[in-house]
């Protein structure tokens, strides 16, 4: 029987290292696209998008783990099934309940691995990815407004032409800004000068001075002269993570605001989420000799996305104060059990 669990534990694990890679890669290109966005719109400095996506791997990993190991162990399974392999186990005297056994012996460790990631280590990557991020939109700072050309700032609100820019000091000379107001009115500025600035919270602004704005509205135009005036490049949508998601351990234990059990309670999830998809699997992956291998794939991928939207709107809840901070997620792993022992039982009463 030990030959035949290393069979079953090899088979699930180097199905689970090629599903991680896949998603993760998919991600990855996902997130590349999405930085060299950043790039060409010249809020990010190109030098540091293989930073952030090192960075985001461990991220992704945590976020990944117990999805790979429901498709890693539903398609390991289904391969033994259509191969008639665990016929051949059963007949030896392998009871269903030795492949709990199994998936506990993977599942134990990989919920260890996602509990140590979402409490000690992806809050660290955090802290780095702030600072990396904060460091390359500064270095962005310098190339983002190029001489002697148009280009649009904030998804279009703003038109920005500077006509030269002092190599020295850094700053803009013969300064033009057309923004789109939210009112529908057009707003044309000048100035002799301006300077870029970044402020803590990773906001690009141009502080504009010695001008002139002119309001133009469907019934006149009013032009008014100003000595600073501070215009916003960025859109209101920032690349930023989650604040929560770097705090420490020993502050989300220490702290009893609602926020901080809410983090405390969804780093907790993905290690919880293991244990519940343990008592699916064996359900999910049986097939009969001529049933098709990927019928109850789908289904557990149905059953996954469901969960974790569930405990998404659990946490919106939580942050907008609908559901009680100590009741929390709790009651969605508790019905999520509920329904994943059900299927366990019938599963184990139909053999």
């Amino acid at each position: 029987m030990k030959l035949i669990d290393r069979y079953i534990r090899r088979e699930i694990l180097t199905t689970f290292a090629a599903v991680l890679l896949v998603l993760i890669s998919i991600l990855l290109v996902q997130r590349l696209a999405f930085y060299l966005n950043q790039v060409i719109n010249g809020t990010l400095s190109q030098s540091a998008v293989f930073s952030l996506l090192g960075l985001q791997i461990v991220r992704f990993i945590t976020e990944l783990l117990p999805l790979s190991f429901l498709l890693a162990s539903i398609l390991a399974f289904g391969r033994l099934y259509k191969d008639s392999e665990m016929t051949a186990f059963y007949a030896l005297g392998m009871p269903v309940k030795r492949l709990y056994r199994i998936l506990l012996q993977v599942g134990i460790p990989l919920s260890f691995v996602v509990l140590v990631l979402n409490f000690w280590i992806v809050p660290e990557i955090a802290q780095i990815q702030e600072i990396v991020l904060k460091k390359a939109r500064e270095e962005a700072q310098l190339t983002i407004l190029k001489p002697g050309v148009f280009q649009k700032f904030a998804e279009g609100q703003h038109i920005v032409y500077v006509q030269r820019i002092n190599p020295n000091t850094g700053y803009l000379e013969n300064v033009f800004i057309k923004s789109n107001e939210a009112n529908g009115n057009t707003a044309i500025t000048f100035a002799k000068e301006g300077l870029q600035e970044i402020d803590e919270n990773n906001t690009r602004f141009i502080i504009l001075k010695d001008g002139a704005r002119t309001t133009i509205t469907p019934e006149y135009s009013e032009v008014a002269h100003f000595e600073v005036m501070r215009t916003r490049l960025d859109t209101t949508k920032q690349d930023n993570w989650p604040k929560a998601i770097a705090w420490s351990t020993k502050e989300l234990f220490e702290n009893p605001s609602p926020l901080y059990k809410r983090e405390l309670q969804r780093r907790l999830s993905g290690s919880i989420s293991v244990f519940l998809l343990i008592l699916l699997i064996p359900a999910l992956s049986h097939s009969r000799p001529r049933q098709g291998r990927f019928n109850k794939l789908i289904i557990g991928v149905i059953f996954y996305v469901f969960y974790f939207n569930l405990l998404g709107m659990g946490l919106a809840w939580m942050k907008n104060g609908t559901v009680n901070p100590d009741l929390g997620i709790w009651w969605i792993h508790i019905l999520m059990f509920i329904v994943a022992f059900i299927v366990y039982r019938r599963y184990n009463r139909s053999l």
